[in-house]
């Protein structure tokens, strides 16, 4: 009993100098205080692992565990292994990675359970550096230490070995190596989870191929097992119940702060617009960005401009991460991925490095490769869940800079020339028809058939025939800027009035949503098109566009000038679709600086080819405008007579759109006339209907009416309300009636006080 009642000795003088109590000692180990008490007097065995919690809880600094030791009559040290690599001294973000895992281990740390976390992520993203700076964190905790090791399951030459790798676990663990040789590979198995059981440890299972790899090595209750992957492990998890941590690149601004740390913070401010383009051409992965600013710090001569310039070009892009050193290598780390591959997804692979885009669909990616839709989303799943795509929440997907370059090069040994050609083709034709089928479901006859493509024969485009206008828009809204970047990046030789027919195709798609910015880039891509194709019909078309969104932006003068060319245009081509809308156009833009007798004869021009070509919408929105202009001139009953004619009009059609256009012209006229309550059940009426984010800059419009009305009835706070809730929308857009709104608002507020003021004073 001597050796016990050292130990309890110890311990009572351990807490005596700290002024505990035994409750609170067994309290601050974990363990009930009865237990201790039959601990201290022989009644319970001294585990390991309680004696270790005893001794962190009274800082015995080992003494405890070294009683104990001779207590149970083992001399030799007990084995506390920690196999760490070093900590990187530079590691930023992954706060919430960090949270994820600690809470992981809170909520899976049930007795008798086993923690298991899988970190996934593509290349150099950062994984082991994050299990590595979790583990050190905690693997204090464990009198089991932490082992470490790298299986190798994407990696040049050969998996490790899981039997091999088990035995040094055991050795690290304290076992002999002559105590391994006379066992048979269940009793090593059964010997490491019992010594993990006494003594539980933190167990790095890194660069994992698969779950038969690890399931020798997995530890038993109590440890924690760290597994990180390129690949997803659903086995692994599925037979663990474990978490999973999808580790995506750093964060731009994290990116930054890495590249600032190496190189100088100063430097990186200096020169930030530089800065910013080069850790978003690596990726913001931390490896590359890391190789970047060793460059920067070994050749002290090179300019971020300069850095950037290089990672900008598609040509050099990877020649930073080219090195005979396999651990900076970009072609040896991603070939193993690669090459993993069946040969169809390998093949999907290297035509995303040719294709004109880095976030595509699989009904694009489809006519890119020349497969059906079904394979061709099958490919993209495999190339996701191999982390060489992102995907994305609206069900598309991202390569990235590097990985798009890495393919190119792929595709330019691997593919004929004469190949990549007729891809380029088919996806530059693919899109223009599908632009031209969702745009006339969007505003159908919006176009006369001779300005259609005629040369997209075999080119099926996607139908909108079962969800109509939403689906048209919802294709629009995540494909146009693709589309324009499709156009602008076309190396088709055959097709010059194709890239001029892409951009303008997408005219309905920019009325009804007025996304200015990306309609410029369109009218300006589609006018240097059909310039270089001398196509007279392109040049119209895309006058009309840019004549229009520069009205649209308050570049009224310009804007004229074109509308009034393109007018000429399609008069000559005798395109009268063409020529009605950019008429209408016309008129308001000629409405907008004062000059109402040409804007009612052009609304009018408009008014009969609308009527002629049986362009329905057409004449229900232009009727809506013409009766704004016979308002301003005077003619207030033909002007109501053209607004309702207008709404009843809207009342036939599928889409809400033109039904919003017109109760907002009444609503106008009323509030115009006097009749403001009214002219608020129209305004309403709008509201009810232009609810989507497409139609926020509408919604802002009436907004701004409703609060003007409101404001002449006096009821001045819900004015300010809905003056507010229009600014909202104006600033999210960087609409330029920001300033104005803001004006009124404050007058708005300067009136209220001036109120109060008089109130006070009576």
């Amino acid at each position: 009993m001597r050796t016990i009642d050292s130990f309890a000795a110890a311990v009572h003088r351990k807490r005596r100098e700290q002024g505990l109590t035994l409750g609170e000692v067994a309290t601050k180990a974990g363990y009930s205080a009865s237990y201790l008490s039959k601990l201290l007097h022989g009644h319970r065995m001294l585990l390991p692992a309680v004696v270790h919690d005893l001794d962190a809880a009274l800082e015995a600094d080992g003494e405890l565990d070294k009683i104990a030791a001779a207590q149970r009559g083992d001399a030799k040290p007990v084995a506390r292994p920690v196999q760490l690599p070093p900590a990187s001294a530079d590691f930023v973000g992954r706060e919430e990675q960090l949270q994820t895992m600690d809470h992981a281990l809170v909520v899976q740390g049930r007795p008798g359970a086993t923690v298991t976390i899988v970190i996934e992520g593509g290349f150099w993203t950062g994984k082991t550096a994050l299990a590595v700076h979790w583990a050190a964190g905690i693997q204090a905790r464990f009198p089991g230490g932490c082992l470490f090791t790298d299986l190798r399951g994407l990696a040049p030459g050969a998996p490790a070995d899981p039997e091999e790798v088990l035995d040094g676990f055991l050795v690290a663990l304290g076992v002999s190596q002559a105590e391994l040789g006379a066992a048979s590979l269940q009793a090593r198995i059964a010997r490491y989870r019992s010594l993990l059981a006494e003594r539980p440890a933190v167990v790095i299972l890194d660069n994992v191929a698969n779950y038969q790899q690890v399931e020798w090595l997995l530890p038993g209750a109590g440890s924690i097992a760290l597994a990180t992957s390129r690949e997803r492990q659903s086995g692994l998890l599925a037979r663990t119940g474990g978490t999973v941590i999808e580790l995506p690149p750093l964060t731009a601004k994290q990116a930054l702060d890495l590249l600032g740390r190496r190189i100088g913070e100063a430097r990186v401010r200096a020169s930030a617009a530089a800065a910013e383009l080069v850790v978003e051409r690596c990726g913001c992965l931390p490896m590359t960005v890391l190789i970047a600013a060793e460059h920067l710090q070994r050749h002290r001569e090179t300019s971020l401009t300069e850095l950037a310039e290089c990672l900008d070009s598609e040509k050099t892009r990877l020649d930073l991460f080219t090195s005979n050193d396999p651990a900076v290598n970009i072609h040896g780390v991603v070939d193993v991925s690669y090459l993993a591959l069946p040969a169809m997804v390998r093949r999907v692979f290297r035509y995303l490095g040719i294709g004109p885009a880095n976030v595509i669909g699989a009904e694009s990616v489809a006519v890119l490769a020349d497969l059906e839709p079904e394979r061709a989303e099958e490919a993209l799943r495999s190339l996701a869940e191999a982390h060489l795509l992102e995907s994305l929440p609206d069900g598309r997907y991202r390569i990235s800079f590097l990985l798009r370059a890495y393919a190119h090069q792929r595709a330019l040994v691997d593919e004929q020339l004469s190949e990549v050609e007729r891809a380029h083709d088919r996806t530059l034709r693919w899109y223009a028809a599908t632009a031209w089928e969702a745009n006339n479901t969007l505003i159908p006859n919006w176009a006369d058939s001779g300005t259609t493509p005629q040369n997209l024969s075999g080119f099926e485009p996607m139908s909108f025939k079962v969800g109509g206008f939403e689906s048209a828009m919802a294709w629009c809204e995540l494909e146009v800027s693709t589309a324009l970047q499709v156009a602008r990046n076309a190396r088709t030789y055959g097709a010059k009035d194709i890239l001029w027919q892409l951009p303008t195709a997408f005219l309905p798609y920019f009325v009804l949503t007025r996304s200015w910015n990306t309609w410029l880039v369109a009218a300006h891509d589609g006018l240097a098109a059909a310039r270089a194709a001398g196509s007279e019909a392109g040049i119209a078309r895309s006058l009309e566009a840019l004549g229009w969104v520069e009205h649209e932006l308050g570049r009224t003068d310009e804007g004229v000038l074109h509308l009034e060319e393109a007018l000429r245009r399609h008069a000559d081509l005798g395109d009268d679709r063409s020529r009605a809308w950019t008429a209408y156009g016309l008129g308001l833009a000629y409405t907008s600086c004062g000059r109402l007798t040409e804007a009612r004869e052009l609304h009018e021009l408009a008014d009969r080819l609308f009527a002629e070509s049986g362009v329905k919408i057409g004449l229900a929105v232009n009727r809506a405008a013409l009766a704004g202009v016979c308002d301003l001139i005077g003619q207030a009953d033909k002007a109501m007579e053209y607004a309702l004619d207008a709404l009843n009009r809207a009342h036939t059609f599928t889409s809400k759109a033109v039904l919003g256009i017109a109760h907002q012209r009444i609503g106008v006229l009323l509030s115009r006339h006097g009749h403001h309550r009214s002219a608020l059940k129209h305004f309403d009426e709008a509201l009810a209907v232009r609810g989507r984010d497409w139609q926020r800059w509408g919604a802002a419009e009436t907004l701004i009416s409703r609060a003007e009305a409101l404001e002449h009835l006096g009821q001045f706070e819900q004015a300010r309300e809905t003056y507010a809730r229009s600014l909202e929308i104006l600033d999210i857009a960087c609409d330029v009636r920001t300033l104005d709104v803001r004006a009124r608002l404050a007058s708005l507020d300067a009136r209220s006080a001036g109120l109060a003021g008089v109130e006070k004073f009576a």
